[in-house]
């Protein structure tokens, strides 16, 4: 399926921020606009980006509603999300997919926006796995750049270098993929990807290697690994043993060598994209070539036009 890539941006133009899933935190998202105010104008009301309804960032009704707008907005050149947390796989149903068609717009985030982004792979339409609002206050000037880079370039080029190589190879083909456990929850639904002849990448957090080991087992039970072409693996935090020590010694990076070391297809490690302390982005449609000798995944087309 061709892909539709948006716009590129300029600086000074419109972004709209929205709360799409979990409640917002004050001080790093102040911290965050700060910063980013001053490359882009930010359109939000601190009214709306901070309501709290139990785990979420305000109703259901209430989201989408707030998603649904910015996607309608003429001027609003991308959608870029507060936070992650949890919330967005309960509304996608009611996303206006003939909004985004009618006004391409990129939309930036990770960890539960993986869902959103999924929902952007079946519209058509180009987005990026990269930081969100709350995160600028406190990563790197590098990765704030490499995403600028994306939104207002047409034509990139690597965008991850030093990557591990676990299997040797090249692969070609569209990436794909974002936080482990929102992705294999959207198998099986309407918004599970298109894996075929894709480049996936994964990242995970909190999860213990057992918990990895079981989502990755999904994966290959559900023939993911059958129809990709290579395989990125960025940041893995917090996913260490159990408290009580049930699993003392069997780390997480042993679990992704043990299940994943014996894929014929290439497959790298240490993409620094995820909840680490790296913010690297990775756009989600276009495609991009991994050259495992290299240890560099560069892009074959911008995610903006």
């Amino acid at each position: 399926m061709d892909i539709i890539r948006p716009p590129r941006l300029s600086p000074g133009d419109p972004v709209r921020v929205v709360a799409g899933s979990g409640p917002v935190n004050v001080e790093p998202f102040r911290s965050g606009a700060e910063i980013l105010q001053k490359r882009y104008e930010l359109i939000y009301e601190e009214e709306e980006i901070f309501v709290r309804e139990g785990f979420l960032a305000g109703s259901d009704e209430y989201r989408a509603a707030a998603l649904n707008a910015a996607l309608a907005d003429p001027e609003c050149r991308a959608v870029m999300m507060a936070r992650g947390g949890y919330g967005l796989t309960r509304i996608l149903p009611e996303l206006d997919q003939q909004a985004l068609l009618r006004n391409p717009k990129l939309i930036v985030g990770y960890s539960d926006v993986t869902a959103l982004l999924a929902w952007c792979g079946k519209v058509g339409v180009a987005a990026i796995h990269g930081p969100m609002l709350s995160d600028f206050g406190s990563m790197s000037a590098e990765d704030g750049l490499a995403l600028f880079e994306l939104l207002e370039n047409p034509n990139p080029d690597a965008i991850c270098s030093d990557l591990e190589p676990l299997v040797e190879g090249v692969a070609e083909g569209r990436l794909i993929g974002g936080n482990l456990e929102v992705l294999t929850r959207l198998l099986g639904t309407p918004w599970q990807p298109d894996f075929r002849q894709t480049l996936l990448f994964l990242e995970e957090v909190g999860e213990k290697p057992y918990r990895v080991d079981r989502q990755l087992t999904h994966l290959k039970a559900a023939g993911v690994f059958d129809r990709i072409k290579g395989l990125i693996l960025g940041d893995f935090t917090d996913c260490e043993e159990a408290e009580d020590g049930r699993y003392r010694g069997i780390s997480v990076d042993d679990v992704l060598r043990e299940r994943l070391g014996a894929l014929p297809l290439p497959v790298v490690m240490k993409g620094g994209f995820g909840h680490g302390k790296r913010k690297r982005s990775i756009p989600c449609g276009v495609r991009a070539f991994l050259d495992t000798r290299r240890g560099t995944l560069s892009l074959r087309e911008g995610v903006v036009s």
